[in-house]
């Protein structure tokens, strides 16, 4: 029956995340007798097995001749069979069964009959079918063949898949690193200026040879030389000996006047992408990292070295060594940072071998004295022109082969060039360059003469020729084309150049040679097209020297290019040249995409302010040309240019008000400032809250996301009430931003312990030891680990595929995301894990227990359990005054588990390593001294909490007293504030540390700084906290709430980076953020039921205190209908069908019906008298109320509870009917469309009809297909982890399945016309639509069964539905997904979810867990949706058909 599993395993692997990969990668079956339709012998085995005492098995009933679960299995295959090629063997032979011999499987049981299928027949019994006596064997043959035909026709297929797959690959690793320019394109620049013959001295160079050769160890090798001496040809060449050497061979081109090349971030991201591409290994990582949505496109060097390079590529072990070049370090914003990352090249596993080339400066020559101490440097003085003299004899020589003129000639130039060259390769350069420009030989005499010696000097000689010697127009021209070049974010193209100079400079008709003419030899075009200057000596000699003609004043040069790249997104036909798509913009108006990513970098580098500038930004931000420049940032993927202007705004605010002091008051211009503040606010929350939608969308921008945002955000002022809104939202007060970006909660009010963020996943521990499973780009569930006893601790592994629980009795490990236990290894009595961590490259885990011992277990041999390393390790020996050893009270390893720290509540915290029993430092507390100047009785306090800075290995904590201190524990240094709190936890990248007091305040703090950035003020205590890997987001944990804030202080902090030209000025330093941004949480009444009047206006909202309100969706609020008096939370309202009636049932089973007595209108308003019609209490059991309903007239009320039914009189408040019902829990009950005295409970196999009068039924309807189809998310408790027993694997479609699946939806739709039912099994929903004419069928219980025809809505477009809303009208089936888009589908399309329309989308911060199960849609499309305490009215026409 093994091919019967390996079916059921591919169809179960279709929809697991977990396996969906395998399953792709199956192209074909071959089938040796497998009993596709079972076989007549299934009983006689199982009676066998009883006759010699063995236990008959289950499995064997499903091998009966065309059982329920053989079919089922076919039924399902026959659906993938197409993409699979299916080869079915038979046997021919009977086989000996007892006494007997008998055929175990006939022919037409062994294949399948699909189309396509190849059968072929064995010479063999069913016990032979897959031995075979030799290679000659016929069967052998048989089935050689068929494989070597599934070879020859899928290796091509193969070939191709793997391809695909590649280049999938290599797009997430080129996402991760996220590098706008190819950095082969700098080494092209320099290799194609490389002339054959120059720079093979190197080669002989004993440093070089032993950097080269030895390797063994990774070693540090410093080239520095005068400038301008062709250090950057050298690193090429050098580059290009790697290649041919067959070496892997990363490189840098640092370049100042580029700012996307400046920093070590930079070059850390591109020597990162390049090794994806040269190293499989490691690129698969980077695409796996790229996958769980990590980026490093605004991270500094220290985390991405960390993140990458620390905790990838230093474990990896490669077949030799890895080459780093990196060429100009002096040209580097943060040199000294680079190389300190570089001190801990000695502990990775590959050698890396790094030769870096700069010029010789007095900080560079002390900072590689200290990188030589952990690692071998070496270094390559070239002050002497020794080497460089025959390189540049062989540049002239060759260029001055073809001159014209006399060889006496050209001896004589070459002479004097060389005589005066001074190993100054740029000199020569430029100075051939003129005299091969000249005519005549006194031209070129003339020139030798008057050519000065050194680059300053030759530089004025250029400026003056390009000054002098041309028109005006030519001279304003250079002048421009000099500033741009100059002052540009990064180099230009031609094409972007030439758009930049219109239309003050129209029509060139050609623009490199007009460069070439106008700005002399300071300008050149490399091999893409790019301008660039000559020489970073150039730039410098441009803008240092105030008395040149030419002089580019820094300053006023940016607030030209601020006022241009301004102008361009103010041109009103802008948008109508946006697409959905970049490639138009891109090849006909690149400069566009250039203008909106680069103008705040003007803005903030011209670091002053003048009227213009004030008047074209005011301009710029009152005009929808701000809508569509975030449309062109969506469109291109570079939202994140939205924070950056946002910091520009910020900025230019605070210079401007600054300036006011000096200025009249009526020149303030206050309101224009205004609005900068409030647009620099709007900007980052909507790269916050609307990223991902202007992604799928960018064209939301202008219709959807302005009604969406606060009405008193400036976006909302300005464009949320356009003449034609695609939205129209009421019923909430939505005044200002809020910063929670999220909220779910834990089923059942569990309550929250613990909280893990790794990659795209949120884990929660619960108070019952099961750990919830978030997807933390959409906060879908995506599956729950139970762990079955009380969990103590819990971590992610680096590569955030696995996660490890510690429990009282046992350690679980779990494969992420399908929730599966992979081991379980029996815990150490009385011994309570205080920390965990993986460690050694996710190869082990690591324990601190409160018995101050270290344990570790293998991950690939978790059967030998936990063994302790060292016994002598945390044995705390030395005493300390006024201090008591005790049991740990907590504990934390750092970053790479190579220490931990441990707290106690009687003595000082200790850091220990843990690969040797060796204290590393104790914290001692500098202690106030007492008023009567006694010296205080001890220097330490006791620590409650600590957490590991993870990049520098300091640590924060809180004292006994809750003070908040900082510490590192090397060199013992300790700061501490009066700041009280509860809780503390730093973010991965070491920048922030967030803590929580006992009032509910979280503050957000600046590490570095050791000051408070963010304040979140609330009422409710925060039991833990947790950044988000990219460090823009903060979780809490309050109650059995997960709460996502995403403040706007946080994101600028995050996205601030390194880089001052994205930051700061170059003429200001970058400081510390010393402004403290504070929010408060207003405490709200939470929603706790929601229903709307069928077919009209009206609806009902209870809240948690009780409370129960009526409202218009025109007109809001009309008046209160019910306060509870024991105020206790209303969780079920209904109305009933005339419109007049509601019902209500609270906690307590406290039942209350309310009719609505119409009064004459008032201002407008209709107007209602509420009279109570019924109030009771109903017998509640296990579990509560499961349902109300009113029947069609209001005169009964039914109340369902498990699976018991009451029908109380309205009228009398008397209970008419108490009976049983049939699975009543388990279904949803309606009232039938068309007979009013009978009700339609919809369940998971059928649909009975019962009758008002006395619940007995009347007809059962039973569904065409009575098992659920299992797949999506998933949940498994432990037991069910990796030990399963064949009777566990039964292929029973119900087998282990039959509990939790229930409808959870059945609605009669708004169109009238369908009822749709949603079936669910935990987290996997199943959707079936039925037209009301078959309610219409007669019957009663003895009749025969009923079959139902339905559409089932394919898995594919269930996966993608969060919550179903109905059927409109043009029969268009509505739905929220996934990513709270509001979607249409047509019912002719319902397998198809590329037909799926999406209209509109909700904010992620407005939803909730419970938000998401209260909301509906009104007849006209109208949506309610609660928020926050509130029901918001989204009114879009969704109901009209043309929608």
């Amino acid at each position: 029956m093994g091919g019967l599993v390996v079916k059921k395993a591919y169809l179960l692997g279709q929809n697991d995340e977990n396996y969906k990969d395998v399953v792709r990668s199956i192209s074909a079956i071959l089938f040796l007798a497998t009993p596709h339709r079972g076989t007549n012998l299934a009983e006689l085995l199982n009676r066998m097995l009883f006759v010699i005492f063995q236990s008959t098995k289950d499995f064997i009933v499903d091998l009966n001749k065309s059982s329920a679960a053989l079919e089922e299995i076919n039924e399902q295959f026959r659906h993938v069979a197409p993409k699979l090629s299916i080869f079915s063997f038979y046997e021919t032979l009977p086989t000996h069964v007892g006494p007997k011999k008998l055929m175990v499987l006939e022919k037409e049981s062994s294949i399948l009959g699909y189309p396509g299928e190849i059968s072929k027949s064995l010479n063999a019994d069913h016990h032979d079918v897959c031995k075979y006596t030799s290679p000659e064997d016929s069967n052998y043959i048989s089935v050689r063949n068929a494989l070597k035909t599934l070879v020859d026709s899928l290796g091509p297929r193969g070939t191709e898949a793997l391809k695909i797959q590649s280049s999938h690959e290599s797009e997430l690793v080129e996402q991760l690193f996220a590098c706008r320019q190819a950095p082969e394109d700098d080494f092209a620049f320099f290799q194609q200026r490389w002339m054959p013959g120059t720079c093979e001295w190197i080669l002989s160079e004993p440093t070089f040879k032993l950097w080269l050769e030895d390797t063994s160890n990774s070693r540090v090798a410093w080239l520095n030389s005068p400038p301008a001496s062709g250090k950057s040809i050298l690193s090429a060449y050098i580059i290009n000996h790697m290649r041919e050497l067959g070496r892997y061979c990363q490189y840098f081109f640092f370049k100042f006047g580029d700012c996307t090349k400046r920093s070590p971030a930079a070059l850390l991201k591109s020597i990162g992408l390049q090794m994806g591409r040269d190293i499989p290994a490691f690129g698969r990582e980077m695409a796996k990292l790229s996958r769980e949505g990590a980026t490093l496109e605004k991270k500094d060097a220290r985390f991405i070295w960390q993140k990458i390079f620390i905790s990838v590529l230093s474990q990896l072990v490669l077949p030799k060594p890895l080459y780093w070049v990196i060429d100009a370090l002096d040209e580097s914003e943060s040199p000294k940072v680079l190389l300190e990352l570089l001190q801990s090249l000695s502990t990775f596993r590959t050698p890396i071998r790094v030769f870096i080339v700069s010029r010789k400066i007095e900080s560079l020559s002390l900072a590689f004295e200290r990188l030589s101490i952990p690692i071998s440097v070496d270094i390559i003085q070239k002050d002497s022109q020794e080497n460089t003299t025959s390189d540049i004899r062989m540049y002239v020589e060759h260029e001055l082969k073809y001159m014209r003129g006399a060889e006496a000639l050209r001896l004589q130039v070459m002479e004097s060039v060389l005589e005066r060259a001074d190993g100054n390769f740029l000199w020569v350069h430029l100075v051939l360059e003129e005299i091969l420009g000249c005519h005549t030989q006194q031209a070129i005499k003339q020139t030798l003469d008057e050519i000065p010696a050194g680059m300053g000097a030759l530089y004025q000689r250029m400026e003056l020729a390009v000054a002098n010697n041309l028109k005006e127009a030519d001279r304003t021209l250079a002048r421009t084309l000099l500033v741009w070049i100059v002052c540009a974010y990064r180099p230009l193209t031609l094409k972007e150049l030439s758009q930049a100079l219109t239309p003050d400079f129209p029509e060139f008709l050609d623009l490199k040679r007009t460069i070439q003419d106008v700005c002399g030899q300071f300008v050149v075009v490399d091999h893409s097209s790019h301008v660039v200057m000559v020489h970073k000596t150039a730039r410098d000699y441009l803008t240092k020297k105030t008395s040149l003609q030419l002089f580019i004043d820094e300053k006023a040069s940016h607030g030209e290019l601020f006022a241009k790249t301004i102008s361009i997104l103010l041109r009103p036909e802008l948008r109508s040249k946006l697409g959905r798509t970049q490639q138009p913009i891109r090849a006909a108006e690149p400069f566009f995409i250039y203008a909106a990513t680069s103008f705040p970098y003007h803005l903030r580098q011209a670091a002053t302010t003048s009227e213009k500038m004030m008047d074209m930004l005011a301009m710029f931000l009152k005009r929808p040309s701000i809508l569509t420049w975030i449309h062109l940032l969506a469109l291109f993927g570079q939202l994140e240019v939205l924070v950056s202007a946002a910091r520009a705004l910020t900025w230019f605010g605070s210079l401007n008000r600054k300036l006011n002091i000096e200025k009249n008051p009526l020149l303030h211009r206050l309101q224009d400032l205004e609005l900068f503040e409030l647009w620099a606010t709007d900007l980052v929350k909507i790269a916050a809250k609307f990223s991902r939608h202007l992604r799928y969308d960018p064209t939301a921008i202008y219709k959807i996301i302005p009604p969406l945002c606060p009405r008193n955000s400036i976006i909302a002022r300005q464009f949320g009430k356009s003449d034609l809104p695609a939205l129209s939202i009421s019923g909430i007060s939505n005044a200002i931003w809020n910063d929670c970006l999220a909220r779910v909660s834990l089923p059942n009010g569990d309550k929250a312990w613990k909280i893990n963020c790794a990659g795209r996943h949120i884990a929660v521990l619960s108070s019952t030891g099961s750990i919830v499973l978030w997807d933390s780009v959409n906060f879908e569930e995506t599956c729950t680990m139970r762990h079955a006893e009380v969990v103590s601790e819990m971590c992610f592994n680096s590569k955030c595929d696995r996660l490890v629980s510690y429990g009282f009795k046992t350690t679980k490990i779990w494969a992420i995301p399908s929730g599966h236990v992979v081991a379980d290894i029996p815990n150490p009595t009385d011994s309570r894990a205080l920390a965990i961590t993986f460690a050694e490259s996710d190869t082990s885990v690591l324990i601190g227990s409160d018995d101050k011992v270290l344990r570790r277990f293998h991950v690939s041999a978790a059967e030998e359990g936990w063994h302790i390393p060292d016994p002598t390790l945390l044995q705390e020996n030395s005493p300390v005054e006024g201090g008591f050893i005790t049991s740990p009270s907590f504990m934390a390893f750092n970053a790479d588990a190579t220490q931990i720290a441990v707290a106690y509540r009687g003595y000082p915290l200790s850091v220990w390593a843990t690969k040797e029993p060796r204290l590393i430092g104790r914290c001692r507390r500098v202690l106030q001294h007492r008023p009567d100047h006694a010296r205080p009785s001890v220097s330490w306090m006791a620590v409650d909490r600590i957490a590991w800075n993870p990049v520098i290995d300091h640590l924060v904590g809180l004292y006994k007293d809750g003070c908040v201190f900082k510490w590192n524990p090397t060199d013992d240094e300790n700061q501490e504030t009066r700041i009280i709190a509860d809780e503390i936890q730093v973010s991965p990248d070491g920048k922030l540390f967030a803590t929580s007091d006992s009032n509910g305040t979280v503050k957000i703090w600046n590490f570095a700084y050791f000051s408070v950035i963010y304040q979140l003020s609330s009422e409710n205590l925060v039991i833990g906290l947790a950044f988000s890997p990219d460090c823009k987001r903060l979780y809490d944990l309050r109650g059995s709430s997960i709460n996502a804030w995403e403040p706007n202080s946080l994101i600028r902090f995050s996205d601030n980076g390194e880089t001052l030209s994205d930051t700061t000025s170059d003429h200001q330093t970058s400081t510390s953020n010393s402004q403290v941004s504070e929010a408060w949480i207003v405490t709200i009444e939470p929603v706790t039921a929601l229903a709307s009047a069928p077919g009209g206006l009206l609806y009902c909202v209870s809240h948690d205190n009780g409370t129960v309100e009526l409202f218009d969706t025109t007109n809001g609020k009309l008046l209160d209908l019910e306060k509870s008096s024991a105020f206790l939370a209303i969780d079920h309202l209904v109305w009933g069908g005339d419109e007049r009636h509601i019902a209500a049932v609270d906690l307590g089973g406290n039942i209350s019906v309310y009719r609505l007595n119409s009064l004459p209108p008032s201002a407008g308003k209709t107007q209602f008298k509420v009279q109570s019609l019924l109030s009771g209490k109903a017998k509640i059991a296990v579990g509560g109320v499961h349902q109300i309903l009113l029947n069609r007239d209001s005169t009964k009320l039914l109340i369902v509870s498990q699976d018991f039914g009451q029908i109380w009189s309205v009228e009398t408040g008397n209970i008419l009917v108490s009976a049983s019902l049939e699975k009543g829990e388990t279904r949803r009950w309606i009232n039938h469309p068309l007979k009013p005295d009978l009700l339609v409970g919809a369940g998971v196999k059928d649909i009975i009809l019962v009758s008002w009068d006395d619940l007995t039924g009347v007809a059962s309807l039973y569904l065409r297909e009575d098992c659920f189809h299992v797949g999506g998310r998933s949940s498994f408790n432990s037991e069910d982890g990796s030990k399963l027993s064949i009777g566990q694997l039964s292929l029973d479609p119900g087998g282990g399945f039959k509990q939790d699946i229930c409808v959870n939806e059945a609605i009669l739709t708004q169109d009238g016309e369908h009822l749709v039912i949603q079936i669910s099994k935990r987290s996997t929903k199943r959707l079936l639509i039925f037209e009301t004419s078959f309610l219409e069928c007669s019957g009663n219980t003895n009749s025969p069964p009923i079959l139902l025809e339905f559409l089932d809505v394919s898995s594919e477009v269930t996966t993608i539905i969060e919550v179903l809303l109905g059927i409109l009208p043009g029969k268009r089936l509505v739905f929220l997904d996934k990513d709270c888009w509001v979607c249409t589908l047509e019912l002719n399309s319902v397998k198809h979810p590329d037909a799926i329309t999406r209209h509109y989308f909700l904010p992620r911060d407005w939803i909730s867990t419970e938000s998401l199960e209260q909301c509906c849609m009104l007849q006209d499309g109208t949506f309610l949706f609660p928020k926050d305490g509130e029901v918001a009215v989204i009114a879009s026409g969704l109901g009209e058909a043309r929608w």
